[in-house]
């Protein structure tokens, strides 16, 4: 998960020291979010600056070479060599200068010839910088920009990269952490802070989706399916803001519609897909009904080609969502490139639905396919945020694409309310005992962990004992027990903030008999001149042995219910080596007899 520091202070409210690169990494990294990279974006345009192509000639010697006189706005121009198709007078560009270091392309500008022409600085294109727009040329700022600053302006802030971005590693029990809502929620958690998110979005009003019955099944499987009717759009290059926050998180840009349901995918960690109407009416011969919409596993050789251009070949293990019995995308994996939106489209359906982890992980697997959507579909979305999440699209497509809603389509599992879970302060101080405050060790007072788990989303009700505690959806997998929310108030204070409490005085341990008796016999053994050897507890089946429920491999899937089988087939390797013998011993644990639990041998 890449987390633009930008992003991040507009929906975290804290002191600006607290957001700061190398302290906030450090502190979400002890807290469970490892920071594997952090991503200076500035120094992709260190050195470059705003430039003005005063002249441009050919180059005497080179058809595809320009020879440019460049003014900087330090007084003497430059002359740059450039091999661009589009530099010409008159154009406002980005230049780097002598000394400074492009990291995207790995390059370093010096003063060269080129030749036998002297040029001193570099015209750059955007992929240069690190923003690839799929061109060729240089970038021209005088189309990028609304308005172009004075010349020799650094060009970084000009075009975003003034940012920096925090790559997390992300563990399978901890969802919430594909979003920036979640991100922030820990942020504001760690530093004592609060979050800011946008306002809700007014709610779409759905009616139930008239599925058939094993459509329905299959939803239901998932928890939730939705489908919203928009039309009047304008499908165009979306604003620089939007293109800028999803290129910080790694997502390239394509157009307003497709970046939006990207844009609410990273805020609120619930994947969204856009489906063209008017290209779904051409799979059902006319103008594609709700009822069209389905849901099954794929047909074993049925063909799909996904938004990538690649055709793959579908088996049973395939999730498809359908439309008039075509697949049309791979449920929580990635949309087919037949029905995708295109600068033609002008009505879509915007699909909003939850899938079992379990079936996108075996869709995904099937057809040796990753994707976005995927990676949080498979640790678990819930569906008390999917409609949330749809409306807040809905409202953006409102905003950029001039769309008009004309109506929403339901089905879902009947809800089933989570209780709120019991926590105890004397649970709580007993398991982690007292902290250490100006030197002194006292119990976490009750204001610090109501508003370390409010912080989180808990919302908590006092009472005598504690409190009742309600978690939010987003946390609701791993948040199960009253254990969990004790760890999650320690993580988030910090474990190195709690006094030690072990017993007062330390009694050092010993072993007992039986252990003393074994260690002198592996001594005496081994004084003997016999070699210990130390086999496998898993061998191969056998009538008589213990076999394990969920065995890696075949041939080692039961327990042992004797020693002397290895030491002679330790023998007999020897043997078979030319080895003149062999002296070896073993002591350990057998499961003779269905014994489960094992004997000492």
């Amino acid at each position: 998960m890449l987390v633009s520091l930008q992003w991040l202070r507009e929906l975290v409210s804290v002191e600006p020291a607290c957001l700061d690169p190398a302290p906030l990494a450090e502190r979400l990294s002890i807290a469970g979010f490892e920071v594997e990279a952090i991503e200076d974006l500035a120094a992709r345009a260190a050195g470059v600056v705003v430039g003005h192509v005063v002249q441009r000639d050919p180059h005497p010697n080179a058809d595809k070479l320009s020879v440019c006189r460049v003014d900087v706005g330090a007084g003497e121009h430059l002359q740059i060599v450039c091999g661009a198709a589009n530099v010409r007078q008159g154009l406002h560009v980005p230049v780097a200068l002598v000394g400074s270091t492009l990291p995207a392309v790995g390059l370093t500008i010096k003063p060269a010839e080129l030749r036998g022409v002297a040029s001193s600085g570099m015209i750059c294109s955007l992929r240069e910088l690190g923003l690839d727009d799929g061109s060729d040329g240089i970038a021209e700022l005088d189309r990028l920009l609304t308005s172009v600053p004075p010349l020799g302006t650094p060009v970084g802030p000009l075009l975003g990269l003034d940012d920096q971005v925090l790559e997390l590693a992300i563990t399978a029990n901890r969802p919430d952490g594909l979003s920036m809502r979640g991100i922030a929620r820990e942020v504001a958690a760690l530093s004592g802070g609060s979050t800011t998110f946008p306002a809700a979005a007014p709610v779409v009003a759905a009616v139930p989706l008239a599925a058939a019955p094993a459509d329905r099944e299959a939803i239901e499987a998932g928890g939730l399916f939705s489908l919203t009717a928009l039309d009047g759009l304008k499908v165009r290059p979306s604003p620089d803001w939007l293109r800028q926050r999803l290129e910080r998180a790694g997502v390239r840009p394509i157009n307003n519609v497709v970046d939006i349901t990207n844009l609410v995918m990273l805020e609120t960690g619930q994947p969204l897909h856009a489906f063209d109407r008017d290209r779904l009416g051409a799979l059902t011969g006319g103008t594609p009904e709700p009822a069209s919409i389905g849901l099954r596993q794929g047909r074993s050789g049925e063909a799909f080609v996904a938004l990538d251009g690649q055709e793959r070949t579908l088996s049973d293990e395939a999730l498809v969502v359908t439309c008039g019995d075509h697949p049309i995308a791979l449920a929580g994996v990635m949309g087919g490139l037949a029905e995708a939106v295109t600068e033609a489209t002008t009505a879509i359906w915007l699909e909003a639905a939850v899938f079992a982890p379990q079936a996108v992980r075996r869709s995904a697997r099937s057809v040796g396919l990753r994707s976005e959507a995927c990676s949080r579909f498979e640790k678990g979305v819930p569906r008390e945020i999917t409609l949330a999440a749809a409306d807040r699209a809905v409202a953006l497509l409102q905003e950029l694409a001039g769309a008009r809603v004309e109506g929403r389509w339901l089905h879902q599992r009947s809800p089933s309310p989570q209780p709120p879970l019991p926590l105890r302060r004397d649970a709580l101080h007993n398991l982690l005992g007292p902290i250490v405050v100006d030197g002194e060790a006292q119990d976490l007072d009750d204001e610090r962990i109501t508003a370390t788990l409010e912080a989180l989303g808990c919302v908590l009700e006092e009472g005598e004992e504690g409190w009742q505690v309600r978690v939010p959806p987003e946390r609701a997998m791993d948040l199960k027990r009253e254990v969990d929310l004790i760890e999650e108030v320690a993580r988030l204070v910090g474990y190195d903030h709690f006094a030690a409490h072990l017993p007062d005085p330390l009694i050092p341990g010993g072993l007992e008999p039986a252990q003393q008796l074994e260690r002198r016999l592996r001594r005496a053994l081994c004084a003997a001149g016999l070699q210990e050897i130390v086999s496998l507890s898993l061998v191969a089946a056998a009538p008589g042995r213990v076999p394990l429920a969920n065995p890696l491999l075949a041939d080692y899937g039961h327990l042992r219910d004797n020693l002397h089988q290895e030491l002679l087939q330790a023998a007999r390797r020897n043997l078979q080596a030319s080895l003149p013998g062999f002296w070896g011993f073993e002591i350990g644990r057998v499961f003779p007899g269905g014994a489960a639990s094992g004997e000492e041998r």
